[in-house]
């Protein structure tokens, strides 16, 4: 099994014919998969999108019990998926992820070796019992100190029972990827779409379980990925007023993306703590308008009643599209 690169440089080409791909996120608690399919004419189409409960290990074994991989086949009969590309993502609670820093123009089977090494040596992760990928977050903060990747390690014994489950239903894994990073590609891919061009200064702050991260975009490009752990609502206010006024750049928009279900006093205290922390920042300056991220923004629909679900649903589904989009999209990084 090979992971895939989560590197942002990959060329976008437009298929000749449509290309579909499977996104899986497995949570404590369920899948989570949803198809995302590219048509001939660019656009890309949410085919279908559904939630399994986890099983217990326990149950496996027991008469009558179904195999996740039959329960799957099941889901993919009943809602008409062909999946040519299949990304899956690990749930966090499975994963180890660190960020590290390496000299600048190397190739990617030299950033391996490293990734490789420091996981032996700095966090005691041996290549027996551990699988480990990275990915190329960018420049350090620091231009002289080179490039910052951010690296994930799996036990083998996990990415194993994945691969039994998913070769068992059929499906062609072809790409294990690291979830916690998948989610930014989506917020990516619907603020371009929503936001058009982007000219001038912009911050995406993605909220996923008491952690923000902020995504400053300069005329459309990425410049810098910032992480904040938020405890209590207040802290995000003054997390943010901090960086804005440490970068110093007038912002045109801010725009907040969540990704986790969430009642609608929580959204409301989220909103008020971002404009706290524009007040805190700006001050006596003009104040930049706080926007709704739309996470299906571009995207049609094969069925209505995906989109119903969807909608109601939108929180939570960041991951499991960003893992969608690498099989179709890879521009969407």
């Amino acid at each position: 099994m090979k992971w895939i690169r989560l590197g942002a440089g990959w060329p976008w080409k437009r298929q000749s014919a449509p290309v579909m791909a499977l996104g899986l996120y497995r949570g404590t608690q369920e899948w989570r998969l949803l198809q995302l399919v590219r048509g001939r004419e660019g656009g890309l189409r949410v085919h279908a999108a559904g939630v399994l409960a986890v099983r217990d290990a326990a149950d496996e074994g027991r008469p009558g019990a179904e195999p996740e991989g039959l329960r799957l086949r099941a889901w993919m009969g009943d809602c008409g998926v062909v999946a040519s590309t299949v990304v899956a993502g690990l749930p966090r609670s499975a994963l180890r992820l660190w960020r590290m820093q390496v000299p600048a123009g190397l190739d990617a089977e030299d950033m391996e070796h490293m990734a490789l090494l420091d996981a032996q040596g700095r966090h005691g992760l041996s290549g027996e019992a551990w699988c480990v990928d990275f990915g190329v977050l960018g420049p350090a903060a620091r231009m002289d100190e080179g490039v910052e990747l951010l690296v994930a390690a799996a036990p083998r014994a996990e990415v194993e029972g994945w691969q039994q489950g998913l070769h068992s239903a059929g499906l062609p894994l072809q790409m294990l990827e690291v979830a916690a990073h998948a989610a930014k590609a989506a917020v990516l891919r619907a603020w371009r779409c929503q936001a058009g061009e982007g000219t001038g200064c912009h911050c995406i702050v993605l909220w996923e379980e008491e952690v923000a991260t902020l995504l400053w975009m300069l005329d459309g490009v990425l410049l810098e990925e910032q992480g904040l752990e938020v405890r209590e609502t207040p802290e995000l206010a003054a997390g943010f007023a901090h960086h804005c006024r440490v970068r110093g750049v007038e912002l045109q928009q801010i725009w907040l993306a969540v990704d986790v279900p969430m009642a609608e006093a929580g959204l409301l205290r989220l909103y008020e703590a971002l404009r706290q922390g524009i007040g805190m920042a700006c001050r006596d300056e003009a104040e930049p308008a706080v926007q709704w991220l739309q996470p299906w923004c571009g995207m049609a629909f094969g069925d209505a009643g995906v989109h119903e679900r969807l909608l109601a649903q939108a929180s939570g589904w960041w991951t499991v599209c960003g893992l969608a989009l690498r099989g179709v999209d890879a521009w969407s990084c």
